[in-house]
């Protein structure tokens, strides 16, 4: 499941048992919330994942592809390659019911980034060369006065990681955008 709605709050660091989002919040919230209390109540286990990416697929390409980011360049996002989100889940299944029974895990590859970087991360791959940064409104551009913009928050799956005994094949979009360069 890919819950992103932690509450209360704009920033900060969330792990597995800070508090989500008040499922009122929205008909989406109000699906994951309410589906992800069902499978835990049943016995089941439900691995939040971060935002999800690899070369083709993730915000770096709609981004690059649109020319405009409608959000803060400094806004932080969590990411996860499709691989080790797979992996993450392979993982719960081998640790067992033992382990995973009724629990929750938060996996992200543990290194947050801004929207800003993530295009410049993907500018270095080969597949991106021909596009160019992507703009950024400013804060004035959008936001009343009195509202600044949110930083976001910070993913810790630490306590998942040493749960699952899992760590990510990609240890950042950097670093894998660079190996595609």
């Amino acid at each position: 499941m890919y819950l992103h709605s932690y509450g209360p709050g704009d920033s900060g660091t969330v792990t597995e048992t800070s508090p989500l989002a008040d499922a009122s919040s929205s008909p989406r919230v109000a699906r994951l919330v309410h589906a992800e209390e069902n499978v835990l109540r049943g016995g089941g286990c439900c691995i939040r994942l971060a935002g999800l990416y690899n070369l083709e697929r993730g915000p770096h390409n709609f981004w690059l592809q649109k020319g405009v980011v409608e959000s803060s360049p400094d806004g932080l996002v969590n990411m996860l390659h499709y691989d080790d989100a797979a992996g993450a889940c392979l993982a719960a299944l081998r640790v067992g019911p033992d382990v995973c029974r009724g629990k929750a895990f938060l996996i992200s590859d543990g290194h947050v980034t801004s929207r800003h970087d993530i295009c410049a991360s993907a500018l270095q791959a080969a597949m991106y060369r021909q596009y160019a940064m992507p703009t950024f409104p400013t804060a004035d551009d959008n936001q009343p006065k009195q509202q600044p913009w949110a930083l976001g928050k910070v993913y810790d799956g630490s306590a998942s990681n040493a749960a699952l005994q899992w760590s990510p094949k990609y240890k950042s979009f950097d670093e894998f955008m660079k190996a595609n360069a």
